[in-house]
């Protein structure tokens, strides 16, 4: 059997509604108070001095009725997904993985605000401080995982419906003026907004988000884990007769179109690509592989990819492509979108003097065998078109909170210092009517920001929320 989606959403939503009655009630108690107070001037407040001193216990008091109505929702989740399917375990993680399943199956979806459940800064990129010592980027994600679902339900899980709305501050705590610190390898303390209970009548305020980050650099070859390169020799300071060690020269020769510079960004090499006019210059190099590199692409984890680039002589015409690509050569994740493992740098966009060029991606649910970091530009790379490459960066981005966002620190020309800072400002932009269904089922179960799961969404979904009436 099938959970009837019409009924337990209904059910649901009536008593969320009744949960936003109670939470108007606690308002009104609270202007009408006000109200009261307005009559009576400081010398005479003695006389309401019981209300006084209670109300805002009386108004707490009201909004308990919350709990209980949080207690028979779950009741209702389980009770009526377990009716219907028989689930493995009474709880409300494994009803909603099951009410998910069969959303998908069913093509059922709640409403996904039209500008998305979360707004992040342009580019995903926070704000440097003014001060800050050092060049580099903090890079966002509000991009979820598939939930073990295929990439053609990718429409159906976006943006994270648990982030909330909050400023995100993000402070370097140690760099390499400290024992055992690395330059380029600094040491940020990330903080968000104070978190409130999900009952309370303030909720959503914030995450209460609190962790370390370590800036993502190209001298650290080989990573597996959050935050770490998986490239090596992405900084290009090794060369072996201008050949790049532990990268392959797929299309150009060693000496001629591929060469080492020492007209770096950081570090004291780089690699040149020199354009002929017809030749399109591509290297790789294998995911776990001695020959390449041994690090490797972790299945359903949003990465960062960044690069340092300029040119010399002549624009190169074509656009400069770094990505992660299976034993065929088609980019991981391909046409998905806000999910393709690539990072196009256009033409255009390269200039004279080194830029830091970035994005955000995805990696798919499987990582293919034979999968290869990728370089390349296109068959009209202009002819004596000189294209410097540097402090490459391919890092899956750590995430502090389930259900939350991802972040990655990246280091610039200049090292960052002590006291270099980042804001970022997040938007949650769910309300009772738009997104209502999701929200209020990251109130009552907290299934985002608690098992890491979201309801399959859609702009123009099939359960409405005016079901919470």
């Amino acid at each position: 059997m099938a959970v009837t989606f019409s009924s337990l959403f209904a059910r649901l939503g009536r008593l969320f509604d009744f949960g936003v009655a109670v939470r108007a009630h606690q308002t009104t108690l609270r202007s009408e108070y006000e109200d009261t107070m307005s009559n009576y001037s400081d010398a005479d407040r003695d006389m309401v001095k019981t209300l006084t001193n209670r109300i805002e216990g009386q108004i707490d008091t009201a909004g308990r009725i919350v709990s209980d109505l949080r207690s028979d929702a779950e009741t209702t989740l389980v009770e009526m997904v377990d009716d219907d399917t028989t689930v493995g375990e009474l709880s409300v993680q494994q009803s909603t993985r099951e009410l998910i399943r069969q959303m998908v199956a069913g093509s059922s979806t709640v409403d996904r605000p039209s500008a998305g459940y979360v707004t992040l800064p342009a580019d995903n990129k926070a704000t440097a401080g003014s001060l800050n010592a050092g060049n580099g980027i903090m890079l966002l994600s509000d991009l979820m995982p598939m939930q073990g679902y295929a990439a053609s339900d990718s429409t159906l899980f976006q943006d994270w419906p648990s982030i909330k709305t909050e400023t995100i501050r993000a402070e370097c705590v140690r760099d390499s003026t400290r024992r055992l610190i690395a330059e380029g390898e600094e040491a940020f303390r990330v903080t968000g907004s104070r978190t409130v209970p999900n009952l309370d009548e303030d909720w959503p305020k914030g995450t209460g988000t609190r962790g370390t980050l370590i800036v993502a650099s190209s001298s650290v070859d080989g990573g597996r884990t959050p935050g770490k390169n998986v490239c090596t020799n992405s900084d290009f300071e090794d060369f072996s007769s201008n050949d790049p060690s532990g990268w392959t020269i797929d299309t150009g020769a060693a000496g001629s179109e591929v060469r080492l510079t020492t007209d770096e960004y950081v570090g004291t090499n780089a690699m040149l690509l020199t354009g002929d006019g017809s030749t399109g210059v591509t290297l790789s190099q294998p995911l776990r592989s001695t020959s390449g590199t041994l690090g490797g692409i972790n299945p359903d984890r949003p990465y960062s990819i960044s690069v340092a680039l300029k040119y010399a002589v002549a624009a190169p015409v074509a656009s400069l492509i770094i990505s992660v690509r299976n034993s065929s050569g088609v980019i991981l994740n391909n046409l998905v979108t806000g999910r393709s493992m690539s990072l196009t740098v256009a033409s255009a966009s390269i200039g004279t003097s080194y830029a830091l060029f970035t994005t955000t991606c995805f990696s798919p649910t499987s990582i293919p065998k034979g999968s290869v970091i990728d370089i390349r530009l296109g068959t009209n790379f202009a002819n004596n078109s000189r294209v410097y490459v540097d402090s490459l960066v391919i890092a899956e981005m750590p995430q502090l909170q389930t259900g939350g966002l991802a972040y990655q620190l990246l280091g610039g020309s200049d090292p960052h210092s002590i006291g270099d800072e980042f804001t970022a400002s997040i938007t949650n932009n769910s309300t009772i009517s738009d997104g209502g269904l999701q929200q209020e089922f990251e109130r009552f179960f907290g299934i985002g920001s608690n098992y890491g799961l979201a309801l399959p969404s859609a702009t123009s979904p099939s359960i409405s929320d005016t079901l919470i009436s």
